[in-house]
Formats: structure tokens, C-alpha cells, sequence
């Protein structure tokens, strides 16, 4: 079945008031149903990248398309997009976090009883129930992250953007996102991260950007992320189990713990 062009950047600049190029020379593509990563290091323009194509901020040069319109309703967008800051204080801004995640919603008139469901769902998930009648800003910076994603989660996007949505959370809620994530997109929604950790990508996405304020590779995530000069060259760490694989000439690199164990296992003869 074909899909749908959701988003189209072409040759996106972004030039700070300053004068600071933030990015430059940049094309993107996003398919209705991916899973995508925008790889770099700290300062490469992930973040910028990801609020030109969450239309926070216009590019100084170039063009973004949403849903294949040359121009689109902002309260459109704004119900079709989701977005989540690296920074959650910067969606927190209601006096409990309950009010956070009911604010979204209330905008979009969603009906109280479908809104409660979502809310149980998602206080469940991300271990918030003990949170809601807090104010935000007596939270960890890990609860609060958690708190913006699900302030994000609660419009029922269809298409959910990113930026750093595990930098701050521990292990366990980690995976529950992950896992939660990968079933959204199985409903169909399309995601798109931002990571400077490379060590979540192969779980969460299947295709790769890498950004050093130019636009410096775009494939596969195996490709990318098994392509350890690629990495080193643009200040990346080549994630632990590539290197394993490398140093150890397996055939098929491994991404995962899952996979490192089966291929240990063949190499072996285990």
C-alpha cells in the first residue's frame, strides 16, 4: 500500500538572531508510518532541525511541506503533530501536571470520557499517578519528561516529534517508552527522535539523519550506526555492541543485546 508524504524539508537553513548558523543545507523526508532518528552531537542542530519541521520556528531559507500542502492551518498542525521539547519546562507550565495533560485535549474540545481513558493509559505507562495533582516544578527532571510526553501523547498525534525523550529517565522507564513507542507506531503513528546516545536508536528507529549542522548522511539505521569512521568523524561514539562486532569480525554486526547474543552464539558454535 502506498504511503503518504507527511513531511518535506528541502535546502533548510536556520540563522540564530545572533547571527549563529544553526543549520544549513539540510533536506528531510518523513513517510507516514517510519520511524526516524536525527543522530548528532551536542550542538549539531537536531533540536533546531526538530522545531522547523514541528512548525515552531521558520527556517531562514528553504521550505517545509506538511501532509503535502504548500501552506497549512496552525491549529491543523497542531492537532496532527505532536511535540515534545528537550526541555520540559518549557510545556509544563499549568499548576498541576494533570492540568498539563488536560490542557492539549480541552483545546481539541475532546470529549471528557475519551480523555480520562487516554489519561489513565498514559498515568499507567509513564508511573505518573502519583504526580498529577503535583505542580511541575516540584519534579525531578526525569518525572518532568515524562510529564511532557505525556502532555504530548494525550492529542493523539499522528505523527510524534521528539527531541531527546529519554535523556533524563531511568532504565526501567526507558523501556516502557520504547515498548509503548513501538506500539503506537504499529497503530500507525509516525515517530520521529532526536539522540546523541546511540545506544536507543536500533530499538526505536529504522531509518537515520545525521546532522552536523549540515545534513552529513541519511540511511538505514543498520548502515549508519555500523559505520563506525562515519561516527567517529562527526564526534559520535560507536555504540558498544558495533564495536564488539567489529573488533570481533562478525559478519553481521549486531545493534541490539539480542542480536549480539545470537551472533556470539553462532560464532561460537554456543
Amino acid at each position: 500500500m502506498a504511503r503518504d508524504k507527511v513531511i518535506e524539508a528541502k535546502n533548510l537553513k536556520y540563522r540564530y538572531p545572533d547571527g549563529t548558523v544553526g543549520i544549513e543545507k539540510v533536506d528531510f523526508e518523513l513517510w507516514s508510518g517510519e520511524k526516524v532518528a536525527i543522530i548528532g552531537p551536542n550542538g549539531s542542530g537536531k533540536s533546531t532541525l526538530l522545531e522547523i519541521l514541528g512548525g515552531l520556528i521558520e527556517p531562514t531559507e528553504g521550505y517545509v511541506k506538511f501532509f503535502g500542502k504548500e501552506s497549512i492551518d496552525k491549529y491543523e498542525l497542531r492537532r496532527r503533530v505532536g511535540i515534545m521539547l528537550q526541555n520540559p519546562d518549557d510545556v509544563l507550565f499549568n499548576p498541576t501536571v494533570r492540568e498539563d495533560l488536560e490542557f492539549g485535549p480541552a483545546q481539541l474540545q475532546m470529549e471528557k470520557e475519551e480523555f480520562n481513558k487516554i489519561l489513565e493509559g498514559i498515568s499507567q505507562l509513564l508511573d505518573l499517578k502519583l504526580y498529577l495533582n503535583k505542580p511541575p516544578f516540584r519534579l525531578s527532571k526525569g518525572e518532568k519528561q515524562k510529564a511532557a510526553l505525556g502532555s504530548v501523547l494525550a492529542l493523539k498525534p499522528e505523527v510524534l516529534l521528539l527531541d531527546e525523550p529519554f535523556s533524563a529517565v531511568d532504565i526501567g522507564a526507558k523501556q516502557s517508552m520504547i515498548k509503548y513507542l513501538n506500539r503506537l507506531n504499529e497503530d500507525g503513528v509516525t515517530i520521529v527522535v532526536t539522540a546523541h546516545d546511540l545506544t536507543t536508536v536500533p530499538l526505536l528507529a529504522d531509518r537515520v539523519y545525521l546532522l552536523n549542522k549540515r545534513l552529513i548522511a541519511e540511511g538505514s539505521t543498520r548502515d549508519t550506526l555500523t559505520n563506525a569512521e562515519l561516527l567517529k568523524n562527526n564526534g559520535l561514539e560507536v555504540p558498544p555492541l558495533v564495536e564488539l562486532g567489529l573488533r570481533l569480525g562478525i559478519n553481521l554486526v549486531p545493534l541490539t543485546v539480542d542480536e549480539a547474543v545470537r551472533r556470539l552464539r553462532e560464532r561460537f558454535c554456543l
